[in-house]
């Protein structure tokens, strides 16, 4: 690694050193066009009287990121991360009273441009920090970053007003930051600038995690230890050259007692779609790369519960794309044995059919053998794998980074029907990981909600997932195009890597989601089969199917989702099977009769 191309100056370690070695690269990132479509970045303000500091906007972002370098110790410099909310932002709902209070001050945003300052804003917001390692002998740079996943103080006697209120209820929650997702959207583009300027991505990768407390205050604003499950510090080590790094991170990890998580963790898994993986000059930092049959077709993971709407996504998506003489295949899987949506959709693709169970369950490790049936039938623009509608799609994130020899992993894409929101997120916990693990969420059937309970959904998308990015819909009609990821985001599949390795990763088992299928032999009377839909028990979460009704020449296709069904007619000449596949919880204790 050339460190002149990044620092074109003597080196000696000291504060100034490092102080100037920042802003050195924070400049040269400032000038770089594609660098900011790369990461959403939006420029950087210098403070540099008194007290050097940084303020830098990314544009998804309300708030502003801080930087300021506060120790140099041994040849490490430490910079401490913050990040400022907007004081209109949904977030402060997770920030502490304190900080809440000062996001209100009249001078709150002023003050943030030389937040350094200012204790108010130095002993608050933080969210990690950086430490870098420079050696010029060895023309070799380290960073480590230090986060935890969620940073949660407590209030052991509660908060009240005034009145004898409580704002904060006794042990309840003061603060409640993704810290570590805050993080990422720095890290990434320190990262992408590096990587930019010195045309190399990293050679050396190690991820940490230690166990930690949380905090709670009593009325005397005394701070103890609170034992409490998602508070876990994650440590990441990337350097850049030829030097094993090895008595460097013997330096920091020192007195840590942190564990090296190398069972889920590799760097090719991490730097999956980090935009500082890849140093090619186009806009989304995106190379096609060939395989034997030529350009390697990019894969679309389309995920969402039951009934949000994906059957509408597969056929604008392959409507849109047609329109451009590009080719779709489609992988397919249902949680039962039957499949049914491929048949619904009209346009000229490719369909392989994987229905023997759960392709983030009983089918994992079979994903390949899906794409290589599907290529070996043509040669697609784009894979959609459409996942069941119970499917966990983080149990899905190691296979497909094993099929990055044969194609381009471009998003998890997650359907999310608005108008069920709240209540499938109060039921399935599979619904909050399908969620959680997405790059794009796009919220559907917003023609059925008013603008604030989109706006109330939006929040709750934004609080489970400060990643993705979210797209209203009506019958999932959005472009391929709005698909495409500005990489700024910090993707979700980095964070969900990480930030879920010490989860439980739900299956549709967990929730007690299963599948009947039932054979339908004869034409139905079609008032008597409304009136058995109208009283199906409520832990019917969805039924397909195909049908004849008496009186008519076609058969029709069944579609019932959480109260609400339709009839689909098909033409005259589509005979098939008639069947009703039942998808609910604990179906094993219901009795399930064939209608009439």
């Amino acid at each position: 690694m050339n460190l002149l191309e990044l620092y074109p100056s003597s080196f000696d370690g000291s504060f100034e050193d490092y102080r100037a070695f920042m802003r050195s690269v924070l400049i040269k990132g400032s000038y770089d066009g594609v660098l900011k479509k790369l990461t959403g970045y939006k420029g950087m303000y210098l403070c540099q009287q008194p007290k050097e500091c940084w303020t830098l906007k990314f544009d998804q972002f309300e708030g502003i990121f801080g930087m300021v370098l506060v120790e140099v110790k041994e040849g490490f410099g430490t910079f401490y991360l913050y990040y400022f909310p907007s004081p209109e932002e949904a977030l402060l709902d997770k920030c502490s009273l304190s900080e809440a209070l000062v996001t209100q001050e009249e001078a709150y945003r002023e003050k943030i441009r030389s937040f350094a300052l200012y204790p108010e804003l130095l002993e608050q917001f933080c969210i990690g920090s950086l430490t870098l390692h420079v050696t010029m002998a060895s023309q070799s740079l380290l960073l480590f970053y230090e986060s935890v996943l969620r940073e949660r103080v407590y209030a052991k006697e509660g908060v009240l007003t005034k009145d004898k209120r409580y704002v904060i209820a006794p042990e309840g929650l003061d603060k409640d930051v993704p810290s570590f997702r805050l993080l990422l959207p720095l890290m990434n583009f320190l990262n992408t600038t590096l990587s930019r300027i010195a045309t190399e991505a990293p050679s050396y990768f190690e991820l940490f995690k230690k166990k930690e407390k949380s905090m709670m205050y009593d009325s005397k604003g005394v701070f103890t230890c609170k034992e409490d499950a998602p508070t876990l510090k994650l440590f990441i080590a990337l350097g850049y050259g030829d030097d094993s790094f090895d008595s460097s991170m013997e330096h920091l990890l020192m007195g840590r007692h942190v564990e090296v998580m190398h069972e889920r963790m590799s760097l090719s898994a991490f730097l999956q779609k980090a935009p500082w993986y890849d140093l090619s000059e186009t806009p989304l930092g995106s190379v096609a790369r060939s395989s034997s049959r030529g350009v390697k077709p990019k894969m679309v993971v389309v995920t969402g519960f039951l009934g949000s709407g994906k059957t509408n996504f597969l056929q604008n998506y392959i409507e849109y794309e047609t329109e451009k003489n590009r080719f779709v295949g489609i992988i397919q899987n249902e949680i039962g044995k039957t499949g049914l949506d491929g048949k619904l959709v009209d346009y000229d693709y490719s369909l392989v059919e994987m229905d023997e169970g759960c392709v983030c369950c009983s089918l994992a490790g079979q994903l390949r053998a899906g794409v290589n049936t599907l290529m070996s039938k043509t040669f697609p623009d784009t894979i959609l794998l459409e996942t069941t509608g119970v499917a966990n799609p983080f149990n899905l994130l190691s296979e497909l980074q094993e099929l990055e020899d044969v194609v381009d992993v471009e998003a998890i894409v997650t359907v999310v029907d608005g108008s069920t929101l709240f209540d499938l997120a109060e039921e399935y916990a599979i619904f909050l990981d399908q969620i959680r693990s997405a790059d794009v969420i796009l919220l559907n059937k917003v023609d059925r909600m008013r603008e604030e309970d989109i706006a109330k959904a939006e929040h709750f998308l934004y609080e489970n997932n400060r990643c993705a990015k979210v797209i209203r819909t009506i019958q999932c009609d959005v472009h391929p195009n709005a698909l495409e990821l500005s990489l700024h985001a910090s993707t979700a599949q980095i964070a969900s890597l990480v930030a879920e390795e010490d989860e439980v990763i739900h299956t549709h088992l967990h929730d007690h989601i299963s599948s009947l299928k039932l054979s339908i032999p004869r034409p139905l009377s079609k008032e008597r089969f409304e009136a058995y839909l109208n009283h199906l028990p409520s832990t019917i979460v969805r039924l397909k199917g195909i049908v004849r009704f008496e009186d008519e020449s076609f058969q029709s296709v069944v579609q019932y989702v959480n109260g609400t069904y339709e009839f689909v007619p098909q033409h005259e000449d589509q005979v098939h099977e008639m069947f009703l596949v039942y998808i609910g919880k604990n179906l094993d204790k219901l009795y399930l009769q064939a209608p009439a």
